[in-house]
């Protein structure tokens, strides 16, 4: 008992000084949520379990205690059966009643705690009503034929909107427990406790059972007839299943009242009166259910007549969901026109601003580019990456990750997380979009030391160092400045980590938590959310020319469930974004939305709201996750016509393997190139897998947000190809044909649609590897027009100039002059390569010889090489001369060569030590 009571005081003292570490260094940043929680707590707890029937004063817990004692006493079962009263006779003392009801709440409070609900239940304290005003118009909803047009939901739903997506789901859910509690549980121990005394007593009566069952059964199907009037669906047939619903449960507790009425007189219940009960319930749900099904039938012949007004709120209430009545809907006019010949370089000239912006290189290829920079650095590891734009240049961030080695042996883990490897030195890596070469970050990023980031030691655990140290253990020799963390003396330090009482005993320690950024903010502003659909949330870095920082979305998202016409999607909103110091953690808030929750958030932490400074402009990007989803809720609710979302044959979708691309470019109807989010939407369902438009989000400021769709209209003649079929007119193009089998290992990077000038146009990069066979070098640049005819157009250059000079040539009928990127100097056809090889042996006297196989047990590799174009012939040469000198001529006059896919192998057997070795090289020609 000892031991455990040691283990209890422990725990409790960690915790405590956990509590008083986070008030210390939080403030009001942590209080305040601590407070809305337990201001949940208490309502939401007290509704659940407290009881208010002073009177009864009954306790399932305490009778059971009671019974337990009972039987613990001994005695005959007749005599603990006669010595324990049934439930509906056993009362507990008032104070006795009292003091438990608040213990139950103290006790179980915990697992009611809902921050959001505690949040609006002070918002409405304060005089916020939250629509709750409105709510009885909701209970009208189903009993009411709606107008064809979406603004009676926008005039009845919408007002009531915030009370039903942050209070009502908790409090229905609680009274749901309640209920299952102090109604199902009770009745039915109550019933159990009394039949055993009856039996025992040699006089049950069933017909009170009964009638108890009855009711409990009424009550629950009453709940669940209430319920239904949070539908989020409703339709011509959810009148008839909530009037049905009530009914049953109507009777079933009308029949319990009876019943226990004739209880007093009977003491079984006849079977007549189980017929008519029976028979009324199944009457019943044969009336409401034979009502549903001639109501189907009908609306399939009358479909639009029968469902139209529902489905014309439904468009209502989710287009308010998404916002997307922002969403500003263009035309756009595909056309395909060639330029004149003499003209092509004037318009290459005049589209300079897009040409020169262009996004050339891919996260995959940037990555493959950026890895070596870490070198062998055994304790940094990419965590994230991210497009940034810095002076309108894009740029590919990669932001690290502190690690353990892997060789730090067990016993010096405790010292290395927590003491050395605080921080990555060097956080972020850089590499131009366009140009495709690595910029030193110390161009962007002054501070470049990473304490508080994503993942890594930095999400697993804390770090400290004795504050008066005048030696450090940090990495690299780093000593700590700046005020992120707390400082705490012993004995406090004690309890926070034991190892402080051995390590440090009469020393303060400063120790740094929360150091992952979404766990600070989780912990800190617990009302947004960091996991969108199961991934966690993009935040990037960001600079003001000194100092670095995460831009973190402040996204508000529930569930609309009890929202009508709500379809069981989400409402969602973007409050604004979080400033995480980089260094010390501290946290400003921007303000950026509109809408009720944003309001509630400004009222209680306004002061912690911050202008947008001016640096942030360009660096400013609207959230991913945010845009992909309005746009997954525009590609059903973008038709607003009842008949057309009915037939459901103009719903869009986003193309399969399709990211959006943060590009800087020119859309259609803008005056120079702009920072902006594009992605691709397809008819939903076509089999032609053309283009039905596409989305751009805005990210400069004061648009940041805004939404543009370019809809292509579904009887245009010339036709938007998506991305299928731009891959399949490169694989079609004959000189992209030939050009694939000379490069070596190549790989399709994004096809990306830019307009440049009149022309829809997907620069598509293709990679090729280096010396060490990693995809790093950059092959050539297709230019693939995406205005369709019937033919497709495809130009191939080494930067997107001469790709759209080519393309545009081809589109004019001129057939483009050669460059470097299409025909590789010293072109060879795989024969011709074949023949320089077998040449290299035989000037040297040396017999080749194909073998039908090789069977020797041991076998060397001594060198390998990639023979495509001329310009490997000399690196060729050189691989088999040396090999020729050191393996081949002081032994032997022949050598064996053998095929193997696309590569040729070429060895000699060597003798030692009485083993037979082959040694070998290998020449990859291509197939």
């Amino acid at each position: 008992m000892g031991i455990i009571a040691a283990v209890i005081i422990a725990i409790g003292s960690n915790q405590a000084v956990t509590l008083s570490m986070n008030i210390s260094e939080f403030d009001d940043k942590f209080t305040k949520p601590l407070f809305y929680s337990l201001v949940s707590a208490l309502i939401l707890a007290s509704v659940a379990l407290i009881r208010v029937n002073i009177v009864a004063r009954s306790s399932v817990f305490w009778y059971i205690v009671n019974m337990g004692a009972t039987l613990a006493a001994g005695g005959s079962s007749r005599e603990q059966v006669s010595n324990t009263p049934p439930y509906r006779d056993y009362k507990i003392g008032a104070p006795q009643f009292v003091i438990w009801q608040i213990t139950k709440v103290l006790l179980f409070g915990a697992f009611f705690t809902n921050v959001l609900f505690g949040f609006a239940a002070m918002e409405v304290v304060e005089g916020n009503t939250l629509g709750l005003e409105n709510l009885p118009t909701l209970f009208t909803l189903p009993f009411v034929t709606p107008p064809t047009d979406p603004s009676y939901s926008t005039e009845t739903v919408v007002p009531m909107m915030p009370a039903l997506l942050v209070l009502i789901p908790p409090l229905l859910g609680v009274i749901g427990l309640r209920l299952i509690l102090y109604v199902g549980m009770h009745s039915l121990i109550s019933v159990s406790t009394s039949y055993i005394r009856d039996v025992a007593e040699g006089k049950p009566r069933y017909l009170n059972y009964v009638s108890t069952i009855e009711a409990l059964i009424g009550i629950g199907v009453l709940w669940t007839g209430f319920n239904l009037f949070f539908t989020s669906d409703i339709d011509y047939n959810t009148r008839y299943l909530i009037a049905g619903t009530l009914v049953i449960g109507a009777a079933l507790v009308a029949f319990s009242f009876m019943d226990r009425l004739r209880a007093k007189v009977l003491t079984h219940m006849l079977k007549r009166d189980v017929y008519i009960r029976v028979l009324t319930i199944i009457a019943i749900a044969i009336i409401v259910g034979a009502a549903v099904s001639v109501n189907n039938s009908i609306a399939d012949a009358r479909k639009i007549e029968y469902l139209g007004p529902y489905t014309a709120q439904q468009i209502g209430v989710n287009r308010y969901l998404a916002e997307l009545g922002e969403i500003e809907e263009r035309t756009h006019d595909v056309q395909l026109q060639s330029i004149s010949a003499n003209n092509i370089d004037a318009y290459i000239g005049n589209n300079g601003d897009v040409l020169d912006v262009i996004r050339v290189w891919d996260w995959e290829a940037a990555f493959a580019k950026l890895k070596p920079e870490i070198g062998l650095i055994p304790y940094v590891d990419f965590e994230d990456n991210d497009i940034l734009r810095f002076n309108n240049t894009l740029y590919w961030t990669a932001s690290m990750k502190p690690i353990l080695p892997q060789s730090v042996v067990a016993d010096d883990v405790w010292y290395n997380e927590h003491l050395v490897y605080t921080h990555v030195p060097n956080g972020f890596l850089t590499l131009d979009a366009t140009e495709g070469q690595i910029v030193d970050s110390a161009e962007f990023f002054s501070q470049r030391a990473i304490y508080y980031g994503e993942g890594g030691l930095l999400e697993e655990t804390w770090s400290a160092y004795p504050s008066n140290r005048e030696v450090t253990a940090e990495l690299n020799g780093a000593f700590y400045e700046g005020p992120g963390g707390l400082t705490l003396p012993p004995p406090m330090s004690w309890v926070f980590e034991p190892n402080f009482l051995l390590s440090f005993p009469g020393e303060p320690v400063h120790i740094m938590r929360y150091k992952d950024i979404n766990l600070r903010m989780e912990t800190l502003y617990p009302y947004f959310v960091y996991d969108f659909f199961g991934k966690e949330l993009d935040s990037y870095p960001v600079t003001d020319g000194t100092d670095s920082y995460w831009l973190v979305p402040l996204i508000f998202g529930t569930r609309a469930d009890d929202v009508p016409w709500a379809m069981n999607n989400h409402y969602i909103r973007l409050v604004g974004y979080a400033l995480i110091d980089t260094y010390d953690g501290d946290i400003t808030l921007l303000k950026i939305g509109d809408d009720f929750f944003t309001e509630m958030f400004e009222s209680q932490y306004g002061e912690e709201f911050q202008e947008i400074p001016s640096w942030l402009d360009e660096q400013i990007r609207y959230p991913v996750e945010l845009f992909n989803w309005k746009t997954s809720m525009y590609n059903f609710y973008h038709v607003t016509d009842v008949e057309t979302f009915i037939q459901a044959n103009e719903f869009y979708e986003i193309p399969r393997g399709l990211d959006t691309y943060y590009i800087e470019a020119k859309p259609p109807g803008f005056e120079e190139p702009e920072f902006v989010g594009l992605l691709s939407l397809e008819l939903r369902g076509s089999q032609g897998r053309n283009l039905a438009g596409f989305m751009i989000v805005q990210n400069d400021l004061p648009n940041l947000g805004n939404i543009l769709f370019y809809e292509v209209p579904l009887n245009s003649t010339t036709k938007l190809i998506g991305p299928t079929a731009v891959r399949e007119a490169l694989d079609r193009d004959p000189d992209f044909a030939q050009l694939k089998t000379l490069l070596r290992n190549p790989r399709i990077g994004d096809n990306i649609l830019y307009h440049v000038g009149e022309h829809d146009t997907y620069f598509i990069p293709v990679y090729t590897a280096g010396a060490g066979g990693v995809v790093a070098q950059l092959g050539t640049i297709a230019a693939v027009g995406a205005a369709f005819t019937g033919e497709y157009h495809v130009g191939l250059g080494e930067t997107q100039e001469e790709a759209f000079e080519a393309y545009l040539q081809k589109l004019s009928g001129v057939t483009p002059a050669p460059t470097d990127a299409e025909i590789p100097e010293e072109s060879l056809e795989r024969q011709d390569r074949i023949s320089l090889v077998r040449a290299l042996f035989e000037e040297s006297g040396i017999e080749i010889t194909e073998p039908t196989s090789i069977q020797i047990p041991i076998s060397f590799q001594e060198g390998e090489v990639f023979f495509y174009t001329g310009a490997e012939q000399e690196e060729t040469e050189e691989l088999i001369s040396g090999f020729i000198d050191d393996f081949v001529t002081p032994r032997s006059d022949r050598i064996l060569m053998w095929e193997e896919d696309d590569v040729f192998n070429f060895g000699t057997v060597v003798i030692r030590d009485g083993i037979a070795e082959l040694h070998y090289v290998s020449v990859e020609v291509g197939s």
